[in-house]
């Protein structure tokens, strides 16, 4: 799989009975599945909440949701989202199930 929008990856997000296609900023410095802001989990329940502690050392707590991902043909993972932003973003807890490579800042490919 290929995007041409650097650094960003196109998903497919199913969270209850809806889905949604989305394109998720990469952010190899978060740990975590998935951050997505209010409006996509309209409709959603979280489960839990959770305390985000920042590079800076500042926390925020932010419920947190499930969900699933399709990263192309790679597969559906079971992910854990949490409420946060104004934008997508894709974590570390979903990269490192694949090759993620940044080609040059013109690509990103992403390979099983």
């Amino acid at each position: 799989m290929i995007s041409d929008r650097f650094p960003y990856l196109p998903l497919v997000l199913d969270l209850g009975s809806r889905s949604e296609s989305v394109e998720a900023f990469i952010d190899t410095g978060f740990d975590g599945d998935l951050a997505l802001p209010t409006d996509l989990l309209q409709g959603g329940r979280p489960v839990a909440n959770f305390n985000c502690v920042f590079a800076d050392g500042s926390e925020v707590k932010t419920p947190v949701y499930r969900g699933r991902v399709r990263v192309g043909g790679l597969g559906v993972f079971r992910v854990e989202i949490i409420e946060i932003g104004d934008e997508p973003v894709i974590g570390r807890g979903v990269t490192d199930r694949f090759t993620l490579i940044l080609d040059h800042g013109r690509q990103v490919r992403v390979q099983p």
